[in-house]
């Protein structure tokens, strides 16, 4: 049923056209109807997300050190950080402040 549920989020690409606050969101929904009793839920959803990713931003995560991410918030500033970086949010910021 978990990963059932799971496949209801569209697997992250890493896409310039998908939104990682979005994914992140999305993934934090599902995976918080889940609680496992000894688990706690940063190492749930450490262990289920690599399951909502695709291509390159699988890859990505995979090219890391193991265990090198210890806490959800670290995975998902990092992940933020990689597919949202603050050159692309200035972008935007400025594309919508100047929009006539």
């Amino acid at each position: 049923m978990m990963f059932q549920m799971l496949q209801t989020v569209e697997q992250f690409s890493g896409a310039a056209t998908e939104d990682p606050h979005l994914h992140l969101k999305q993934f934090l929904e599902v995976a918080s109807n889940f609680k496992i009793p000894g688990i706690t839920d940063d190492a749930f959803r450490l262990r289920l997300f690599p399951y909502s990713l695709r291509d390159r931003a699988k890859s990505c995560l995979n090219s890391l050190e193991p265990n090198s991410i210890a806490t959800w918030n670290a995975l998902a500033e990092k992940l933020l950080a990689k597919y949202f970086p603050p050159v692309k949010n200035a972008k935007m910021r400025n594309d919508i402040t100047s929009f006539r």
